[in-house]
C-alpha cells in the first residue's frame, strides 16, 4: 500500500493542517494584541513623562513615576546593560519638547530610559493566560487528539494483518476486541464470523472424507474383485470403469479444494518432456491421440498439478475433435495444444466457474465438464496466462509458462 493512500497519513495531514491553521490565528492574536498592548504604554509612558516634568524649574519628579508604578532601576550594572540594548522604541517629549525618554525592551521586560542613569522598570498588565497558556493548552489538545485517534486506528493494522492470513487459509486466527468503537464491533463481527466459516468448513471436510471413503471402498473391493477372476473382455471393460471411477473421486475432491482455496502448489524446477510424459501416461489409452513437437526446455511448476491440468485440455481436445487427434508444440515461453473441432460455445473465462455447464451442456457431452475449469483454476494458481483462439477451424489453447 502506498503511504499516501494510508488513513493515517490522511489523519496526520488534516491534524498537521489544523494545526499550523491555530499557530496562525494565535500569532495573529499575538501581533494584534501586542501592537494594542504596545500603542497603549506608549500612551500611559507619555501621560506620565508630562506629569512627571516641571516645565518652570525643567526638573523631574521622581514620585510621579513611583506613584505610577515605575520602579527605578538602581544596579549600575543592569542600568549599563539597558543602555546598550539597541532596540529603543520612538522617543517621547515633554510638553515644550525639552525632556526626552526612550523606550527599550530587555529581558522580556520594558523601560523607559529619561537620562544615563535614570532608567525606570514599565509596569506591564501581562495577560499569561492569553499569551502562554492558553495557546499551550490549544496545542497540547490538538497533540492529544491526534495521539488519541491514532491510537483508535491502530488496532486496523492487526485487524488487516488477520484478514491476509485468514485469506491465506489460515482458520484459527483469535481477532476479538473489547474495545467499544467502530473498529472494536468490526473486529468482533469478523471473529465471529471467522469462528462460524471454520465450523462449516470442518463440517465440509468431514462430509466430505466419509463420501469419499463410502465411494472408494466398493471401488477398492470391485478392483480386487476383478483380479481374482479369469481373465475376459469383461474384466478389462470393469478395469476401464473403474479406473474412470477413481479419477472421478480425485476430480471431485480436487475440484472441492480449488473452490475452498485449499489446494497448495508444490513449484519446482521440472524438464517440460517429463510433465508431458506424466500427461500422457495419466491420458490412458488416449496418448496415442497426441501428437507433439516441443523444444528442451525446463518450466517451474507443480508437477501433479500441472499435469493434470494438461491433461485435461489434452482429454477434450481427443473427446471434441473431429478427427479425435490433438497436437501439442511448445517453444521457450509457451505450450500450444489445438485440436480440429467446433468452436467453444461461451468465452474461456465464462469456464471457470466450476458448475457453469450443468444445464448447458448437449446430451453427447462426454464426462462432468469439470475439466476445463480445474485447467484455469491450476494455472491461475502458477500465475500463468493462458488464451483461447480459433485458427484455420482448430480449437488453441495457448498457456504462457515464462512468468
Amino acid at each position: 500500500m502506498k503511504w499516501y493512500n494510508s488513513i493515517i497519513t490522511k489523519i496526520t495531514l488534516i491534524f498537521a493542517l489544523s494545526l499550523i491553521g491555530i499557530g496562525a490565528v494565535l500569532f495573529t492574536i499575538h501581533t494584534r494584541a501586542k501592537v494594542f498592548q504596545t500603542n497603549s504604554m506608549d500612551r500611559f509612558v507619555r501621560v506620565v513623562i508630562n506629569s512627571a516634568y516641571n516645565k518652570k524649574d525643567q526638573t523631574i519628579d521622581l514620585d510621579v513615576f513611583k506613584k505610577a508604578g515605575f520602579i527605578l532601576v538602581e544596579d549600575k550594572n543592569k542600568r549599563e546593560e539597558i543602555l546598550k540594548n539597541r532596540y529603543f522604541r520612538p522617543k517621547h517629549r515633554g510638553n515644550h519638547g525639552h525632556f526626552r525618554g526612550k523606550i527599550t525592551v530587555y529581558k522580556m521586560n520594558t523601560y523607559v530610559i529619561i537620562q544615563k542613569n535614570l532608567i525606570f522598570k514599565i509596569p506591564q498588565d501581562i495577560n499569561k493566560l492569553q499569551k502562554i497558556i492558553f495557546p499551550m493548552v490549544a496545542i497540547l489538545l490538538i497533540v492529544f487528539l491526534y495521539i488519541i485517534t491514532i491510537k483508535s486506528i491502530l488496532p486496523l493494522y492487526e485487524l488487516r494483518k488477520k484478514i491476509k492470513e485468514f485469506a491465506d487459509g489460515n482458520y484459527d486466527i483469535e481477532c476479538g476486541s473489547n474495545k467499544k468503537d467502530e473498529i472494536g464491533i468490526l473486529s468482533n463481527e469478523f471473529n465471529n464470523s471467522v469462528k462460524k466459516i471454520k465450523k462449516i468448513r470442518d463440517s465440509r471436510q468431514l462430509f466430505l472424507r466419509n463420501i469419499m471413503h463410502e465411494l472408494k471402498t466398493p471401488i477398492t473391493k470391485g478392483k480386487l474383485a476383478c483380479e481374482m477372476i479369469e481373465y475376459s473382455t469383461y474384466q478389462d471393460i470393469l478395469k476401464k470403469n473403474f479406473r474412470r471411477q477413481e479419477a472421478l473421486l480425485e476430480e471431485f475432491a480436487r475440484i472441492e479444494k480449488l473452490g475452498a482455496n485449499e489446494l497448495n502448489i508444490n513449484i519446482k524446477k521440472y524438464r517440460l518432456q517429463d510433465v508431458i510424459d506424466f500427461s500422457l501416461d495419466i491420458l490412458n489409452h488416449k496418448k496415442n491421440s497426441v501428437k507433439y513437437k516441443i523444444e528442451p526446455m525446463d518450466i517451474h511448476v507443480d508437477f501433479e498439478l500441472f499435469g493434470t491440468a494438461l491433461k485435461n485440455i489434452l482429454d477434450n481436445g481427443i473427446n471434441y475433435s473431429n478427427d479425435k487427434k490433438v497436437l501439442l508444440v511448445s517453444d521457450e515461453t509457451k505450450i500450444t495444444i489445438s485440436s480440429s473441432g467446433e468452436e467453444l460455445e461461451f468465452p474461456l473465462e465464462n469456464y471457470a466457474e466450476p458448475y457453469f455447464l450443468d444445464s448447458k451442456k448437449p446430451r453427447n457431452s462426454q464426462g462432468f465438464g469439470f475439466g476445463l475449469y480445474i485447467t484455469l483454476q491450476i494455472i491461475k494458481l502458477h500465475k500463468m496466462k493462458i488464451k483461447y483462439s480459433r485458427e484455420k477451424d482448430r480449437n488453441v489453447f495457448t498457456i504462457d509458462v515464462k512468468k
